[in-house]
């Protein structure tokens, strides 16, 4: 039987908070509202505080929710930036769920942690791309000089699937 906070060839576990799984003997309680509020709340203040990037895409988001009020965006074109904003958030954080996961399972780095570190980079990297579209779309019609002609949603349609192919290209 091995003991708890170690992984099966008996090397100790990199992450003093070792979560225990249920066992019959210890069997796992249904978790209150409040309670799993509280595991969100100390997941999100983890990340915040550990990952550069999800501190880098907070105060962009901020810049772009205070650029979309100055602007006189709508409700509608709002709601669509926040959605677009909490798409870029979530992939942050599964992103970081994922590395952390796969640092404890496999904690010397090797191929397939590489994968799958790398994967999940890109899926960050594809919300992110998407943000930006959503962004010029949503802003462009507000800025009289940029809209000349009807060719521009076309033009800019076309740059924003550019860039998705380059970096899925980057990729490979």
């Amino acid at each position: 039987m091995r003991r708890p906070g170690t992984f099966g060839s008996g090397r100790t576990a990199p992450h003093s908070h070792t979560v225990l799984p249920a066992t019959p003997s210890r069997p796992r309680r249904p978790r209150s509202f409040a309670a799993s509020l509280g595991s969100a709340v100390r997941g999100l203040v983890y990340a915040v505080g550990t990952q550069r990037n999800v501190r880098v895409h907070l105060v962009l988001a901020a810049g772009v929710l205070i650029a979309g009020g100055l602007t006189g965006l709508g409700g509608v074109e709002l709601a669509v930036l926040a959605l677009t904003i909490g798409l870029v958030l979530v992939a942050e954080l599964l992103n970081t769920a994922l590395e952390n996961v796969t640092d404890y399972v496999h904690p010397d780095a090797g191929p397939v942690a590489a994968v799958v570190k790398d994967v999940a980079a890109a899926a960050v990297l594809v919300s992110v791309v998407l943000a930006v579209c959503v962004a010029v779309f949503v802003f462009a019609p507000h800025f009289d000089f940029f809209v000349a002609s009807r060719t521009v949603p076309l033009v800019l349609a076309a740059a924003c699937l550019a860039a998705l192919l380059a970096a899925a290209a980057r990729v490979r």
